[in-house]
């Protein structure tokens, strides 16, 4: 079975089109070394298949969407892109072109067609399914309390860089831009934060989150300069234990 869609983009400027894929667009990379020096392959954002009518010799046509077209123009913006043709409304949706450092465009449009993809406003995407014993299970998200849990969000959204998914009193979900299970928050107006390493007199540590960052000490400063604090025990060399704003331990590793 199909397991994944690799694209392949052409370019006349491979280095600087790979450096605004992960510089301004934020892409997550791998280098093959294989291929040669700075070849780097990007995870994508969720991806939707459309098969519009027309010569199949044209092949494939590949836009970039968002969730609000003038807010991200707004964000490309501040890293000196601008669209190549001015927005404008189709039947599918507001759409706008903008280019690359090589000098190739990609179309960036926000849809108004319905979508699988739950970031632009269709029916949920479910993660991986397990089946097992009968039955079809699929994690669909691992939940903090807080007393203010959109604060604490607010906290994790800027910590990294998620996308808010659903946002309202007393709850809030987030996930990767490029997709996989998230983290929601709930407030709870008793929570009291927990007490790490653990004692028989507070409230004891029931879950933590272990977060990969590709350079930890930077990552460590990134946090405590967002309200986390470092815990004053730490067990392992190659770990940093932190406290978020509301108590809950998480662990950043970089091997």
């Amino acid at each position: 079975m199909i397991a994944a869609l690799h694209v392949l983009l052409s370019s006349s400027d491979p280095s600087a089109d790979r450096a605004f894929l992960r510089d301004v667009l934020g892409w997550s990379s791998v280098e093959d070394a294989t291929s040669g020096d700075g070849w780097l392959i990007f995870a994508l954002p969720p991806a939707e298949l459309g098969v519009h009518p027309g010569d199949s010799a044209d092949g494939a046509t590949l836009h970039l969407m968002c969730d609000d077209l003038d807010q991200t123009l707004a964000r490309l913006a501040e890293h000196g892109v601008r669209p190549v043709e001015n927005p404008h409304t189709e039947t599918w949706g507001v759409v706008t072109r903008i280019g690359l450092p090589s000098g190739a465009t990609l179309g960036l449009y926000e849809p108004s067609h319905p979508s699988p993809l739950a970031l632009f406003g269709g029916p949920a995407v479910r993660e991986p399914i397990t089946r097992h014993a009968g039955l079809e299970f699929s994690l669909s998200t691992t939940v903090l309390e807080a007393r203010d849990a959109n604060a604490l969000a607010d906290f994790y959204q800027r910590l990294l860089g998620w996308q808010v998914m659903v946002e309202e009193p007393g709850w809030v979900m987030l996930r990767p831009p490029g997709g996989g299970t998230g983290i929601s928050f709930s407030s709870d107006p008793l929570y009291a934060p927990p007490v790490w390493p653990a004692t028989t007199d507070h409230q004891q540590m029931m879950e933590h989150l272990d977060i990969w960052v590709n350079d930890m000490a930077r990552g460590v400063e990134h946090a405590l300069s967002l309200g986390a604090t470092l815990a004053q025990f730490q067990p392992q060399d190659e770990v940093r234990v932190l406290l978020d704003p509301a108590g809950h331990p998480f662990c950043f590793f970089e091997s």
